[in-house]
């Protein structure tokens, strides 16, 4: 870890959501300290997210934290515009690719479900979705599920903490639709660099969040591996780790 990193002004913080923002669950909410935190740091730089969730599941957390700058959602697939509700920039799944997934989600028996959280069915589906889920997977079945949608070149899978105790979901996107692709397109409408942004994550898909990012930073509850890449441990979520964060190296 450089010294020059964390003595740097940075002009942009982007995070997680689940398991960073707030406990991993659906119901979760911001912390009053992290609110107050949040939000005294829009003064002085942009703050954004960069979600799996959906937009329209993760819009209720963006209204809570009250933020303005753009946000990224769908694992990637999207950015848009807290201010206007516009979007700014989107990836789709193509019809083909859809179909592909379909026929190995039907040879290895596991659900899809699209962005409107409705399962996928080869007879009718949306044929352009932004991204596509697999809720809850076994952990010993989730390395078979990665390896076989992982032979199609154009689409990227990622592991994601599931609501469902025990079990693992998979966010699938094109594979130009990451955190990391969408983090880029970030930097240029903020006319900023990427290793002007702060990133912090918690899970496998925070990978590409935090290599396209210059202080890398993840949770005290974040999986080893991205815990190996980051420059700062932060304290868990349960601890408020993100406000620690901003403390740290935003509001110093």
């Amino acid at each position: 870890m450089k010294q020059s990193k964390f003595d740097k002004k940075y002009k942009a913080f982007i995070s997680d959501i689940d398991g960073t923002l707030i406990p991993n669950s659906p119901h979760a909410v911001p912390s009053k300290k992290v609110i107050k935190t949040i939000k005294k740091a829009s003064k002085i730089m942009h703050i954004g997210v960069a979600t799996s969730r959906p937009m329209y599941h993760a819009k209720r957390i963006i209204k809570i934290l009250d933020l303005s700058s753009p946000c990224i959602v769908g694992g990637g697939s999207q950015i848009f515009d807290p201010k206007t509700g516009k979007i700014i920039w989107e990836k789709r799944i193509s019809t083909e690719e859809l179909k592909q997934l379909l026929k190995i989600s039907k040879t290895y028996n596991f659900e899809l479900v699209d962005d409107r959280d409705k399962i996928i069915d080869i007879k009718n589906f949306n044929p352009n979705p932004l991204q596509v889920w697999s809720p809850g997977q076994d952990p010993e079945f989730i390395d078979l599920i990665v390896e076989k949608v992982s032979t199609i070149p154009t689409i990227s899978i990622n592991k994601v903490p599931s609501y469902i105790e025990g079990k693992i979901a998979l966010v699938i996107t094109r594979s130009d639709a990451t955190k990391q692709h969408a983090i880029l397109e970030v930097a240029k409408l903020l006319n900023i660099k990427t290793e002007e942004i702060i990133g912090v994550g918690d899970g496998y898909n925070d990978f590409p969040l935090l290599m396209a990012c210059g202080l890398k930073v993840a949770m005290g509850n974040a999986v080893p591996d991205l815990k190996e890449i980051a420059d700062y441990i932060a304290p868990p979520v349960e601890k408020d780790g993100v406000v620690d964060v901003i403390e740290r190296f935003v509001l110093k």
